[in-house]
């Protein structure tokens, strides 16, 4: 328990570090202090970013191409997608005090089937992590290999760039974990009320019926589980809505021009191309694919949940004792209608259900937009 205590007060601090402040911040004299800096760290990293990286391009562009284009409206396009998720958190912190006192009460119920494996959460949430920030570190590194190649251009700005980068993908990486670790944490609580139900199949005598009819209703009951874990979801919601869709964004803008240089190289006959431009292009192609699907990862958690709320519904329907009593057999009936009243789902600002349904609609829209770009670089060289 002591390890778990410590893990989770490093990765508490690392996030505050980058300008996130995760479910809460204890109330102290710094607090204002501390908010301001989270702030400050969470608008610097992606502004400073562009800016450097714009000073470079007016600089190096003598002639008008669609991939410069491209690549400067990717960068300008991103910089408010980066800076709204962090800025968002740190605005709505009484939600998120909430949403942790939440969590925290759901974890103290007596419903919960055998003991709650703080271990496995953790464990998740540590290996998403740093799965995710060990994959940006070995591109971060490739790619300054690869620059160093160059002496002028995008070579001599890019070590100037690197820590700014660094900066706004570990706050990317913090509001991602943040996101990540509260889904799973409400997903666990799911999966337990889901073990729960099957054995309340053998309580057939009258005494444990009525035991059990007092449970669906009764204070710290069945419901009143099943209703905190549905206004977990429903803070979820608001709360990482609008960041998730800002971040699906990014991958699509990134995913979208990353895919589209490729093509131009590829057009252009790679036995044309240095090496070295055709490696960096790999290396680009294999980080925005692995940042997708970190990305979806945090996207099928939420799947996941609504599958598990899909779940309960059928345990409920699926519960027929036998002899059982009337009055039982109504509570069952209120609480499946609850479940029906009350999904648990999470949406991307109740525009469309998040699911592994989005991967196939970004590819979608990548593919769409790939075909237009490629069609104006055809009709430029014409």
């Amino acid at each position: 328990m002591a390890s778990i205590e410590l893990l989770g007060k490093v990765l508490y601090v690392k996030s505050i570090l980058v300008g996130v402040i995760p479910l809460r911040l204890p109330r102290s004299s710094w607090e204002l202090l501390i908010l301001c800096y989270c702030y400050t760290i969470a608008i610097a990293g992606p502004l400073v970013h562009f800016l450097l990286y714009l000073a470079w391009f007016v600089i190096v562009m003598v002639k008008f191409r669609v991939t410069f284009v491209v690549s400067i409206c990717m960068h300008l396009g991103e910089v408010p997608f980066l800076i709204f998720p962090p800025c968002y958190l740190l605005s709505c912190r009484a939600k998120m005090k909430q949403l942790a006192e939440l969590c925290t009460h759901v974890h103290s119920s007596s419903l919960l089937v055998g003991p709650f494996s703080l271990h496995a959460w953790y464990r998740k949430c540590f290996v998403f992590n740093l799965g995710y920030e060990a994959a940006h570190t070995v591109t971060l590194l490739a790619n300054l290999a690869l620059q160093s190649v160059f002496p002028e251009g995008m070579g001599k700005i890019y070590p100037q760039t690197l820590l700014w980068i660094a900066l706004s993908n570990l706050t990317k990486s913090a509001v991602l974990l943040t996101m990540y670790g509260s889904v799973q944490y409400l997903m666990i609580c799911a999966v337990k009320l889901n073990e729960l139900l099957p054995r309340l199949s053998s309580w057939t005598d009258p005494y444990r019926q009525e035991t059990l009819r007092r449970l669906h209703f009764g204070r710290d009951g069945l419901m009143d589980f099943y209703g905190q874990l549905w206004q977990g979801a429903e803070l979820a919601n608001e709360l990482f809505g609008a960041p998730l869709l800002a971040y699906l964004a990014i991958a699509f803008i990134h995913t979208t021009t990353i895919y589209y240089r490729v093509w131009s190289q590829l057009a252009g006959g790679l036995e044309n191309q240095p090496l070295v431009i055709t490696v960096h292009l790999i290396v680009q192609l294999v980080w925005v694919t692995m940042d997708l699907m970190f990305l979806m990862a945090v996207v099928g958690s939420c799947g996941q949940m609504r599958q598990e709320s899909l779940k309960t519904q059928k345990l409920l329907l699926r519960l027929n004792l036998s002899p059982m009593d009337h009055k039982l057999k109504q509570s069952i009936e209120v609480f499946a209608l609850q479940t029906l009243h009350q999904p648990i789902e999470f949406t991307a600002c109740r525009m469309f259900t998040l699911d592994y349904t989005v991967l196939f609609s970004i590819a979608a829209a990548v593919t769409n937009y790939l075909i237009i770009l490629i069609q104006f670089e055809m009709a430029i060289e014409q």
